[in-house]
């Protein structure tokens, strides 16, 4: 899919694309206590959030532990600056919302950004739940919308309303997701790609 004029909006991923939460997953699958045979993580926290569990304050405690006092990495921050001077900028992750304005406090990501996290959604990425709230609180349709992120989850989601996906190399993932309309090697290459 080609980036047609009217693109307004970017929607970034959270970790993998902005920051990288290197969560103690094997000592959240503990906590979280026996998940389903061959059922995933990822899926044990969708599961959580259609119950609207408790347990999932376990997750997002993991998840800050991981952000620490880290934020994101200045390049990154200049990057998504320069990008709110030319389009409205959101954010769609299947991390806690907290988390998301932990690592985002004190960017000035222009005006009527928003965040949405798992607990705005009742389906976690890679369904578009979110990407829809996205383009109702800016009132765009999918030909104006930019999906950035580094996992096959952002790709799916984007795809699934016919918006364009950007995944953005990330050297800890074992395989690139395939399927995007275009990739970049690092977030600071979006500025040529938008042009």
């Amino acid at each position: 899919m080609e980036l047609g004029r009217d693109l307004r909006v970017l929607v970034f991923d959270l970790d993998g694309t902005l920051v990288h939460l290197d969560v103690d997953w094997t000592y959240l699958r503990r906590r979280l206590g026996p998940l389903a045979p061959a059922e995933s993580l990822g899926a044990a926290i969708q599961r959580l959030v259609t119950a609207s569990s408790p347990v999932l304050a376990e997750v997002t405690s993991a998840e800050l532990a991981a952000l620490g006092d880290r934020r994101v990495d200045p390049d990154i921050a200049v990057t998504l600056e320069k990008l709110a001077g030319r389009y409205r900028l959101a954010v769609f992750t299947r991390n806690s919302r907290e988390v998301a304005q932990r690592a985002l406090a004190g960017l000035d990501l222009g005006p009527g950004a928003v965040i949405v996290g798992r607990e705005d959604c009742a389906r976690l990425k890679p369904a578009p739940d979110g990407l829809r709230r996205i383009m109702d609180h800016f009132r765009v349709t999918a030909a104006e919308v930019a999906v950035i992120g580094d996992t096959s989850h952002d790709v799916e989601a984007a795809a699934a309303v016919g918006a364009v996906s950007v995944v953005v190399r990330n050297d800890r993932l074992a395989h690139a997701p395939g399927g995007a309309d275009h990739r970049v090697d690092r977030l600071s290459d979006l500025l040529t790609l938008f042009g």
